[in-house]
């Protein structure tokens, strides 16, 4: 049987094919084996499309992570691939803009973000998971309004 949630899709996929060529140009922006995230969010910005599907294209198209924030003690990984129906990107962007420091009113926040293709928990998408000191927290369905409370608490 297979794990999708009970409720309807809310949102639409990102056409496979557009995010292989996306995958190509983020490979463009890899700096020692890894994708610089304000690069990543430059080029979004510079081509009109939102961050978070050059981050789907990155966990689906390509090998490489995102590089990691210096001194961030947590790792929030975020499911991009079927997640995508349920939400997922509202949250990549939400995450993105945040790190990136464009989000208004917030200082960035000191964590690691790692878009992944699935993190098996397709029943409850969209999902995430915060990978810090004390173990992992999973969001599981995650919102915006559940992800900003929980790095509150963790921060």
């Amino acid at each position: 049987m297979a794990k999708v949630p009970t409720r309807s899709p809310t949102h639409a996929d990102v056409d496979l094919a557009r995010l292989a060529s996306m995958g190509l140009d983020v490979e463009e922006l890899e700096v020692a084996g890894a994708v610089p995230l304000p690069a990543l969010v430059e080029m979004s910005e510079d081509r009109g499309r939102p961050a978070s599907h050059y981050l789907a294209a990155l966990a689906l198209s390509t090998e490489l992570p995102l590089a990691p924030t210096p001194g961030a003690k947590i790792t929030l990984k975020l499911c991009l691939g079927s997640c995508q129906q349920w939400g997922a990107l509202d949250l990549a962007d939400h995450v993105a803009a945040n790190l990136s420091g464009n989000q208004k009113g917030k200082a960035p926040r000191a964590l690691t973000l790692a878009p992944r293709a699935c993190l098996d928990r397709c029943d409850q998408a969209p999902a995430c998971e915060l990978h810090g000191p004390d173990g992992v927290l999973v969001l599981a369905p995650a919102t915006i309004a559940s992800l900003d409370e929980a790095l509150d608490a963790l921060s």
